[in-house]
């Protein structure tokens, strides 16, 4: 398994500078990344108006390869654009940041969506993905909602891009998660979680069960606080990183949603040198 970073860590740096920022990905160690488009419908590509020959240039100038991307929102009125983009840059996946279910109907018809956008990238080569958060590992009735969505996808139009610190929040081992579901885990992501909060890291016991869980009740169970480098914090990597070799993942990123009292080169510098510590990564 090789690490990487998903491009929200830095996304405070890439907004402002896109080329500059990738130099500090590139000098920091990073040679996969993903990208982070919250702005789809203003803009396919990086969400920050970047030209895919633009960016072409620069990564394959830094020896750095796009694997993949979060598209937000993801629509059938955008996708065409997203996939060329995408193609142009080769980049292959193609992950669904987020997403909310007030209903079981509702997510039953969401899972028909991610079902007709996987074939329509299915057709274009290229793989759609979940990424989830804690909220997935509520319940409807005995089911969690993360095993709804499984089951009533196609494997070969929805792969799993499993974070493994969220799926901690929801007091959940993201090892078995992965032993689990093997087969249809394509991609990892991995931040950390600090051992002195320890008392606040079940999300899942500070929102009432019986109310599925919408934007502003999953953003008032994170701090960020709640944040650490990989490796710095109580989360068994390890255990994540053998999971993930078992399942034959290719990739972990390194995702950290917020940075504390150092600068993103810093944080990021220090995640991938704990990860060089561990066993089963590949280093090019």
């Amino acid at each position: 398994m090789k690490a990487g970073l998903q491009m929200y860590t830095v996304r405070n740096g890439f907004k402002k500078d896109p080329m500059g920022t990738l130099e500090i990905v590139a000098k920091a160690g990073y040679r996969y990344i993903e990208l982070a488009n919250h702005f789809a419908r203003q803009d396919a590509g990086t969400g920050f108006g970047v030209p895919a020959d633009k960016l072409k240039k620069k990564i394959d100038s830094l020896h750095i390869k796009v694997i993949g991307a979060h598209v937000m929102p993801l629509e059938e009125s955008t996708i065409d654009g997203v996939i060329k983009y995408h193609q142009d840059i080769g980049s292959k996946n193609i992950s669904i940041p987020i997403d909310y279910w007030p209903t079981k109907a509702h997510l039953l018809d969401r899972c028909k969506f991610y079902n007709k956008i996987g074939e329509i990238l299915k057709k274009n080569g290229m793989k759609l993905l979940f990424h989830n958060h804690w909220h997935e590992f509520q319940k409807f009735g005995n089911d969690f909602m993360f095993d709804l969505i499984m089951a009533n996808t196609e494997p070969d139009l929805l792969g799993i891009e499993l974070d493994a610190y969220w799926t901690i929040r929801g007091a959940l081992d993201p090892a078995e998660k992965i032993r689990q579901y093997k087969s249809r885990m394509c991609l990892l992501h991995e931040k950390d979680f600090p051992l002195s909060l320890v008392h606040e890291l079940n999300a899942a016991a500070q929102v009432d069960p019986s109310k599925p869980v919408d934007d502003a009740s999953f953003h008032a169970t994170v701090k960020p606080e709640h944040f650490t480098e990989v490796g710095d914090g109580m989360i068994k990597v390890q255990d994540v990183i053998d999971a993930g070799n078992e399942a034959k993942v290719p990739y972990i990123f390194v995702e950290q949603d917020f940075i504390h009292n150092k600068t993103e080169f810093e944080s990021i510098s220090r995640s991938l040198a704990n990860f060089k510590k561990m066993r089963g990564m590949e280093w090019d």
